[in-house]
């Protein structure tokens, strides 16, 4: 007899008939049926992959190895490292400046084998976001999700604020009107991204090309200057007579050279913001689950080259209390350029700059492109505006999205505890009464025959001797395609053009630095000072998540490590937990909670300033004896500093808690954790087929 789709995800069919059962009265009036919670979790993880393989059906994967192992080196590389390192030597000193971003440079190492380890192994389920929503809390998925938006989002008018800043170093007269080139940076940004992610990965590609030659040509170039080639002759190490800054705010003293390294870690915090990207795009990336891995591993070779590189050679040429560095208003304060300009190198500072410039527009775009990516999942897990889910396509063909929305629907009847049972009187009477008969079975019973007390759970629930089995929710691409044939056309133009456009917009906030000589300066670092803030709450999350995930690894590897010799499903649990050791490094979860708790220390004490700070004014009036003095020689705003610091925690908490109080929600408990891998298909793996192809695998993704 043919099958029953029963809704909410459940499908049933009678088993055949069974001598002397005698005479079976009619079916109970619709009842409730009791999930067990780890069936309920394997039955939403295989419902993720379900969703996430027609959401990439829909905007199919374009980004290659090649794309995302070069983004990986050089898509981090920035106006952080460029301009930003001139703030930390300024208020750290050479070895404060040195110490601050090793400190964060280790965390970023934590958080991108932290990462990595868990997309290793499900990269189909949204990346980390949806991995938060299924292994620590759905409100954490939810807020996660919304707060990386914000993160990328807010960092586009910091990236268009640094580019005005930078063309200053050729207009220092200011002929150019700011509000003009800081139009023409943002439409440029927003017009990458209107066409495929191909196309963005090649533009960042080559962009991220330009970038790590043009750090490694500075740091070259200021080995050589530093060891004598330059008007100053040798210089060895005779700026580090000073370490540190001689004060930071007016405190002198060690004090006043610890606070001065800890502004760093924020500083520090921006010039490394989004070196998680690899795990971020995974949705985009052929064959994730081999090359987002490797290119986040070796991450800790980029640290070390060009973020430590860097800011060491910068140290060595230029010392703290350099003027140059208090300028701020051109990209005549990076301490490169300077460095370049006191050795009398004429050409060298004009191809920085522009390298800056180029730097700026890059990340810029990947900002749009990677804040789109998450506006447009998150409608499709209808936690925003549907509109934001729809695509522009060429040629047109009907997609999962438009063929079947239902099956996103199926996950909200899964985060359910409970499912009303099939009440058999819908059918007509006569084969209603056949069924009553007869128990009904799965498609699939193996999702149900974990453990004996499952079964006697769902036989108990009915006097009548009715069983109805959860049938497992197929998420196998063949699967797909052969329900849906249509599904395998692939448009070679997809572009998801509401949520470019609506992240975009937020770059519009780049405008307010345009009406004052020093404005763009002041933008840029209000809106640095946003970005750091909420990178490190979201390193924190996802951190935390990971946390949670691999507590989880360890309880169901304890659990089914005594039983794997006499059951099949504790010899499954056992070889998807090996799965994950492959990828895991040897010093977690230690990692993770160094990372996660120096994440919280900086988050909570980054404006300790402000508490110190005895200017705290709602508004300014002039004094009577002369005008108030412009922006950047007063005292920075106390007001102004809190929110930028404080602001996007308060946030944070209350879309997770609001989601919860909404959804009632619950934290996964480690005993619900499912870690089942029977969806994902193992990698194939390419071998080089030249000694230059090996060695850019090595070097860029393996």
């Amino acid at each position: 007899m043919s099958s029953i789709h029963a809704g909410n995800g459940i499908r049933v069919r009678p088993a055949p008939s069974r001598a002397g059962l005698g005479r079976v009265h009619y079916a109970p009036p619709p009842a409730v049926l009791k999930i067990p919670k780890t069936l309920r979790q394997r039955l939403r993880i295989q419902q993720f992959q379900r969703r996430w393989k027609n959401i990439k059906q829909d905007l199919p994967p374009q980004l290659s190895e090649r794309h995302i192992g070069m983004i990986s080196i050089g898509g981090v590389i920035g106006t952080g490292l460029f301009l930003g390192s001139g703030a930390a030597l300024k208020h750290g000193g050479p070895i404060g400046a040195l110490l601050g971003y090793s400190v964060i440079g280790t965390v970023v190492y934590c958080l991108c084998v932290s990462v990595g380890e868990m997309i290793a192994f499900m990269p189909n389920v949204g990346g980390v976001v949806g991995l938060a929503d299924l292994y620590v809390d759905p409100a954490l998925g939810f807020s996660l999700g919304w707060a990386a938006w914000y993160n990328w989002s807010v960092t586009l008018p910091a990236e268009i604020s640094a580019a005005a800043i930078v063309v200053q170093f050729w207009d220092i007269n200011r002929t150019f009107n700011p509000a003009y080139l800081t139009g023409i940076f943002l439409f440029l940004a927003v017009a990458v991204n209107c066409f495929s992610s191909r196309v963005y990965g090649e533009f960042e590609f080559w962009f991220s090309t330009v970038k790590v030659m043009t750090i490694v040509l500075i740091i070259i170039v200021c080995l050589i200057l530093d060891l004598g080639a330059g008007a100053e002759g040798f210089v060895g190490f005779k700026n580090w007579k000073t370490p540190f800054a001689d004060s930071y705010l007016g405190i002198d003293g060690s004090l006043g050279r610890f606070l001065g390294f800890w502004a760093v870690l924020m500083q520090a915090s921006f010039s490394f913001f989004g070196s998680e990207v690899p795990g971020i795009a995974a949705g985009e990336v052929h064959d994730a689950t081999r090359n987002v891995p490797r290119a986040l591993q070796r991450v800790w070779i980029r640290i070390i080259l060009f973020y430590v590189g860097g800011i060491f050679c910068a140290g060595l040429l230029v010392p703290a209390n350099d003027s140059r560095l208090d300028l701020a208003q051109t990209g005549a304060s990076s301490p490169f350029v300077i460095a370049l300009d006191k050795a009398k190198v004429r050409v060298l500072p004009h191809i920085v700059n522009a390298a800056i410039l180029l730097s700026a527009w890059s990340a810029a775009a990947s900002d749009v492109y990677i804040s789109s990516r998450f506006l447009f999942f998150l409608a499709r897990c209808h936690h925003a505006p549907q509109f934001l889910a729809s695509l522009i396509r060429h040629p047109w063909h009907e997609t999962a999205e438009d063929s079947d929305e239902s099956e996103e629907e199926d996950l909200a009847a899964v985060d359910d505890d409970e499912l009303p049972v099939i009440d058999i009187r819908r059918f007509d009477e006569e084969e209603s009464m056949l069924n009553a008969r007869q128990p009904f079975r799965t498609e699939n019973e193996s999702m149900l025959m974990q453990s004996g007390s499952h079964d006697k759970e769902y036989s108990d629930t009915f006097g009548s001797g009715v069983e109805v089995h959860v049938t497992e929710v197929s998420s196998h691409i063949e699967d797909l395609t052969e329900e849906h044939p249509e599904r395998q056309k692939i448009s070679y133009f997809v572009l998801p053009l509401a949520a470019v456009l609506v992240s975009s917009s937020v770059g519009l906030l780049s405008f307010l630095g345009t009406s004052h000589i020093a404005s763009s300066q002041t933008a840029f670092n209000w809106l640095v000072a946003v970005a750091s803030v909420a990178s490190l709450q979201s390193w924190a999350g996802l951190l935390f998540t990971y946390i949670r995930w691999h507590q989880g690894t360890v309880y169901a590897e304890n659990k089914h490590k005594s039983l794997a010799m006499h059951d099949e499903e504790s010899r499954k649990v056992i070889a998807d937990i090996e799965k994950i050791k492959e990828h895991r490094h040897r010093g977690q979860p230690y990692l993770a909670w160094y990372a996660f708790g120096l994440c919280m220390i900086v988050l909570f004490t980054n404006g300790w300033s402000v508490f110190v700070h005895g200017g705290w004014k709602i508004a300014e009036i002039p004094a009577n004896d002369g005008p108030m003095p412009p922006p950047d020689v007063r005292e920075s705003d106390p007001v102004s500093q809190f929110l930028s610091s404080y602001i996007p925690l308060p946030f944070f908490l209350l879309l997770t808690f609001g989601y919860k109080l909404i959804y009632q929600t619950k934290m996964v408990k480690l005993e619900e954790m499912s870690f089942s891998r029977e969806n994902i298909p193992e990698p194939v793996e390419r071998k080089p087929t030249t000694r230059r192809e090996g060695f850019l695998r090595w070097l860029l993704v393996s």
